[in-house]
């Protein structure tokens, strides 16, 4: 189910800022694995969307991952930069936005959904 606080579809610039993670789980696995709320607190992950179309994700004060975005809804096109000079493309499903909420998971066999909060405004 797809769910939205507007009845629009959200629009690129309603994406721009930093989103902390506050919930990371692999809803497919038997049993469902939930990332502890200790770990999260531990490593303060983000993903940044900028207006320059630009995406960085961050865990343990560190780059995890970056590139660039385009919404498609209902998804994320995502084209990572690799640390070798490739690309690599993800495709993010948008499973939940609002104004402050974004859930969205990997769209593969072993998917890891992403709940998190909207902090800032870029």
């Amino acid at each position: 189910m797809i769910s939205f606080g507007c009845s629009s579809s959200p629009k690129t610039q309603d994406f721009y800022g930093e989103w902390k993670y506050i919930k990371v789980e692999n809803p497919n696995q038997n049993p469902p694995n939930t990332t502890s709320e200790e770990e999260l607190s531990a490593n303060d992950p983000s993903i940044t969307f900028t207006s320059k179309g630009d995406i960085v994700m961050m865990w343990g004060g560190k780059q995890l991952s970056h590139g660039t975005f385009k919404i498609e809804y209902p998804t994320i096109s995502y084209q990572e930069s690799m640390a070798d000079g490739k690309i690599r493309s993800i495709r993010f499903l948008i499973k939940k936005f609002d104004q402050d909420i974004l859930v969205f998971e990997t769209m593969e066999a072993d998917a890891v959904r992403v709940t998190a909060r909207k902090v800032t405004a870029k």
